[in-house]
């Protein structure tokens, strides 16, 4: 009874020796395992937090350019506006400046139509002295007769509309030769 007891306590000895045993070594794969891990984990924990600096310090120079770029954007604004405001300012300005522009035209106009009718007298009149003055060589070229015969007559000229306007358009009027032999 005795050897059996002891055999039995024995080969429960060694069961629970080679149970603690597999459990010991399972416990220390399962240990190292999870070092293994834990070892993993801080790794990812430590590049995350690297990552995160990083993106800390990404966000923060985002941050800044925002922050530029929004004061940026405020200028540009008040410089749009500026220069909105100078627009308007030019374009009535360029209105009133057509305008006053289109009046100094007109009176230009006016002057030069002025002018050219100052200007087509004179002619006429030069035209008129010329005429004179060349008749009164050509009678001063004739016999003494012949002058004194042509201050003693008379001319009578007829106005006639039509005969006016076709001598117009010569350029010596009816008119004019008639007083060009008076003297």
């Amino acid at each position: 009874y005795s050897y059996l007891l002891t055999s039995q306590l024995e080969s429960q000895r060694i069961y629970w020796e080679n149970k603690i045993v597999r459990i010991e070594k399972d416990t220390a794969e399962e240990i190292n395992n999870m070092k293994t891990k834990f070892k993993e984990t801080i790794e990812k924990c430590d590049s995350l937090e690297q990552r995160l600096n990083d993106l800390l310090k990404e966000k923060q120079s985002v941050e800044r350019k925002c922050s530029q770029l929004n004061n940026k954007v405020a200028k540009l604004s008040n410089e749009l506006k500026e220069e909105q405001e100078l627009n308007k300012c030019l374009r009535a300005n360029q209105a009133l400046l057509q305008n006053k522009l289109k009046e100094e035209e007109r009176v230009l106009k006016e002057t030069c139509e002025q002018k050219d009718l100052q200007i087509s007298e004179i002619q006429e009149q030069l035209r008129d002295v010329m005429f004179y003055l060349e008749t009164q060589q050509k009678i001063n070229h004739l016999p003494a007769e012949t002058r004194q015969e042509i201050q003693e007559g008379q001319i009578n000229i007829a106005v006639a509309s039509s005969a006016s306007s076709s001598t117009a358009g010569t350029g010596k009027p009816s008119s004019r030769r008639g007083r060009g032999k008076r003297g």
